[in-house]
């Protein structure tokens, strides 16, 4: 047999991969509805929000399993294998070599869009008029934890070098952007880059990949 086998399987599993961080996802800035009517469910409300210990703790797990600098390292074993079966002139087109850096940066990509969606942080700053503490704010202090601190003092991967551009460029987008973002996701988005900024400008770099990273990153926050 050839490979094909072990690269079918792994692409189903980094499907069901990503199946389960996005459905985690929803649950920061989440609000539960019910639709029983009046007197069906005593007690009930329409609209619930997502406990605020379930959001945090939806935010833990992206950290550890999806964000963190070795949520991939698993993988490494099996890139060299994950080798299409060759049928005819299928390999014309383009190179055959595994391109795992877009498929993690696409994975990644998808829940932050999810998690800086204009309805996701609207719908923070609103359920926060009925008891939601987790605020827009909050949100994206936590991100740049998740997404900064663990590598602050050393080198960075080639997936946390995208997850941190790709982050860079939503908080960008929503200071940026002219319709759609409210005014508190503007002011947790300029902050969030403030904050980065400083902590890039004293990061210890030792390599030049790191070094080339932090620089364009604090090239984009001064352009913006």
């Amino acid at each position: 047999k050839s490979y094909q086998e072990i690269q079918i399987r792994y692409s189903v599993l980094n499907g069901q991969r990503f199946q389960m961080a996005n459905a985690v996802s929803r649950y920061i800035g989440g609000v539960q509805v019910d639709r029983s009517f009046p007197g069906q469910n005593p007690g009930s409300k329409p609209f619930v929000i997502t406990p605020v210990d379930y959001q945090k703790k939806a935010m833990a797990f992206l950290a550890k399993n999806v964000f963190a600098p070795t949520a991939f390292d698993a993988d490494i074993q099996v890139l060299p294998y994950l080798q299409m079966q060759r049928r005819g002139f299928n390999f014309f087109g383009s190179p055959e070599d595994p391109k795992h850096t877009s498929v993690v940066q696409n994975f990644h990509t998808n829940i932050l869009a999810q998690l800086l969606n204009p309805t996701t942080l609207r719908r923070i700053n609103n359920s926060a008029l009925y008891g939601n503490t987790y605020t827009v704010a909050d949100v994206m202090n936590d991100l740049t934890t998740a997404l900064f601190k663990a590598d602050i003092g050393g080198a960075v991967n080639i997936y946390r070098q995208n997850l941190q551009s790709e982050f860079v460029k939503g908080a960008i987008n929503i200071v940026e952007s002219k319709t759609g973002f409210d005014n508190a996701s503007k002011s947790g988005a300029y902050n969030t880059l403030k904050k980065i900024r400083t902590m890039l400008a004293t990061a210890a770099s030792p390599n030049e990949s790191t070094r080339a990273h932090r620089g364009m990153l604090i090239f984009m926050i001064d352009k913006a």
